[in-house]
C-alpha cells in the first residue's frame, strides 16, 4: 500500500508541475502577442487595407494567431477608442514635444500608443515620433524603449548603417499624469513600392534590384551588430527621398540579439514564441524554432520577389498568399518546392541565391559576399536591358508630350538612325 500511495503522490506532483509549466508558457505567449501588437501599432507607416488583410489571413492560416487576454475584444470598444482619441488630442495640445517636435499628422494610434509625423521647429527636419502608452503589461513601453536602445547603440558603432537614425528620445506625461516613453526617428518618407512602380519595364526591375541590394546591406549592418530584425517586409523600409533613393530599414521593435556580450552565438532556446509576420517569415521560423541570420535573409528573398511583381497589388504576391491550407504553406516554403513557383519574375541570379539559402547550414555565418555579388550581377544585366530597350523612363511629362515641340516623329527617328550610323562609321569613310 505505501508503494501505491507514493506513486499516486508522484503523479499528482507531476500533474501540478505540468499545469504550472503550461500556465507560464501561456503567459509568455500572451505577452509575446502583446509585444507584437504593440510593435504593429507603433509602426512608422500607416497600415493600409491590403496589408492588413494579408497579415490577418497569414496569421490565421499558419496558426500563429493568439488571443490576448484583456485585449481590445474583451473591452468596450467605444470607451477604448474614446480614451485613445483623448490621448491624441492631449499630445497635440502639449506639442512641440521637447520644445522641438511639432506634430504634422497622425500616422497610427491604438491601445499601446500613438505615432505622429513631426518636424523640428528649428532645423525643419522631418521625423516620426512614437509615444508608447503606459499600461499594466508595459508591452508598448518595452517595445519603444528597446527600439530606442538598439538605434542608439547601432549608430555609436556604425554611422553608415542603412537603418533610420534616432533623433531624440525622452518621457512625456499623458492626460492622467502617467509617464510615456517616446522616441523620434528619421523619416523615410518615400514608400519603396511607390518609387519602384513609378516607371515600367526594365526601369522598374532595375529599381527593384537596387532596392533589394540596399535592403541586403541594411540586414548585414544589423547582423554585424549581433541583431536579427525578425519582421522584414516591404512596409518596414522606405527611401530618404526620390533625389536620394537610399533604402533604410525601420520598425525594429521585434529585433533580438543573437550574440551574447562576448560576440558568441547564443544557444538556441528549446521553446520560443514566434515573432514576425507569417506572410514573409521563413518556414523554419514558422515552426516555432529559434530564428537565425538565415531567416532574415530568406525573408529578404521573399520581399524581393514581391518587389519584382508585375503589378503593384497582384492577386497573389507570393505563392502562399491567401491559401488556407497549412500543409501548403509548409511545402511552398520548404526546400522541396520548385523554385520557379517563387522566382518566376526574378532574374536568373536569384535561383542560385535561393538554392544557397535553402541548403546552407544555419549555424554558420552567411556568405553575404555571394548574395551581394549575385544581386549586383542582376543589376548590371538589367542596366544593359534598360539602356537597350528604353533609354528614358516613361514619366508623366513624356506621356502627355511624347514628341518634343518643333520636331516630327518620322524626321526625328530618321535623324537618330543616321547619327547612330555615322557614329559607327570608320574615320576614313566619313566626308
Amino acid at each position: 500500500m505505501p508503494f501505491f500511495q507514493n506513486r499516486g503522490k508522484t503523479k499528482l506532483k507531476k500533474s501540478v508541475k505540468d499545469q504550472q509549466t503550461s500556465v507560464k508558457r501561456n503567459q509568455r505567449m500572451v505577452f509575446s502577442a502583446q509585444k507584437t501588437a504593440a510593435t504593429r501599432q507603433l509602426s512608422c507607416v500607416s497600415a493600409n487595407r491590403p496589408s492588413n488583410r494579408r497579415v490577418a489571413h497569414s496569421q490565421k492560416a499558419s496558426g500563429k494567431h493568439v488571443e490576448v487576454a484583456g485585449s481590445d475584444r474583451q473591452r468596450d470598444q467605444e470607451k477604448q477608442d474614446q480614451a485613445v482619441q483623448e490621448l491624441v488630442e492631449h499630445l497635440k495640445s502639449i506639442a512641440p514635444f521637447n520644445k522641438r517636435w511639432q506634430v504634422i499628422e497622425t500616422i497610427n494610434q491604438g491601445t499601446y500608443g500613438v505615432v505622429f509625423s513631426v518636424r523640428d521647429v528649428v532645423t525643419k527636419v522631418y521625423g516620426v515620433i512614437k509615444v508608447a502608452k503606459s499600461m499594466a503589461n508595459e508591452a508598448g513601453n518595452v517595445s519603444a524603449e528597446w527600439e530606442g536602445f538598439i538605434l542608439e547603440t547601432m549608430f555609436k558603432r556604425s554611422e553608415t548603417a542603412s537603418i533610420v537614425r534616432l533623433l531624440d528620445k525622452g518621457m512625456l506625461a499623458d492626460q492622467h499624469g502617467e509617464g510615456m516613453e517616446f522616441v523620434v526617428l528619421e523619416k523615410a518618407a518615400v514608400p519603396v513600392k511607390d518609387y519602384i512602380y513609378e516607371v515600367e519595364g526594365a526601369h522598374r526591375k532595375y529599381r527593384a534590384a537596387n532596392i533589394s541590394l540596399q535592403m541586403l546591406k541594411g540586414i548585414y549592418d544589423l547582423h554585424a551588430q549581433g541583431l536579427l530584425h525578425r519582421d522584414l517586409k516591404p512596409d518596414n523600409m522606405g527611401l530618404c527621398s526620390r533625389e536620394q533613393p537610399i533604402a533604410l530599414l525601420f520598425d525594429l521593435g521585434m529585433a533580438r540579439m543573437y550574440t551574447d556580450g562576448e560576440s558568441d552565438i547564443r544557444p538556441p532556446r528549446t521553446c520560443c514564441p514566434f515573432r514576425g509576420t507569417p506572410e514573409w517569415a521563413s518556414g523554419h521560423a514558422q515552426k516555432g524554432r529559434e530564428q537565425t541570420r538565415f531567416d532574415d535573409l530568406i525573408a529578404w528573398l521573399y520581399v524581393t520577389c514581391e518587389l519584382f511583381a508585375n503589378e503593384r497589388e497582384p492577386i497573389q504576391p507570393l505563392p502562399w498568399t491567401y491559401r488556407n491550407n497549412t500543409r501548403a504553406h509548409k511545402y511552398l516554403k520548404s526546400m522541396y518546392c520548385p523554385a520557379r513557383y517563387l522566382l518566376k519574375t526574378l532574374p536568373d541570379q536569384f535561383y542560385a541565391i535561393n538554392a544557397y539559402l535553402q541548403t546552407a547550414n544555419p549555424q554558420k555565418p552567411p556568405d553575404y559576399h555571394f548574395l551581394a555579388e549575385k544581386t549586383y550581377e542582376a543589376i548590371k544585366e538589367l542596366e544593359v536591358k534598360k539602356l537597350q530597350l528604353s533609354p528614358i523612363p516613361m514619366t508623366a511629362e513624356r506621356v502627355k508630350n511624347p514628341i518634343p515641340k518643333g520636331s516630327k516623329g518620322k524626321s526625328k527617328s530618321r535623324s537618330r538612325k543616321k547619327s547612330d550610323v555615322e557614329k559607327n562609321m570608320p574615320k576614313n569613310l566619313k566626308q
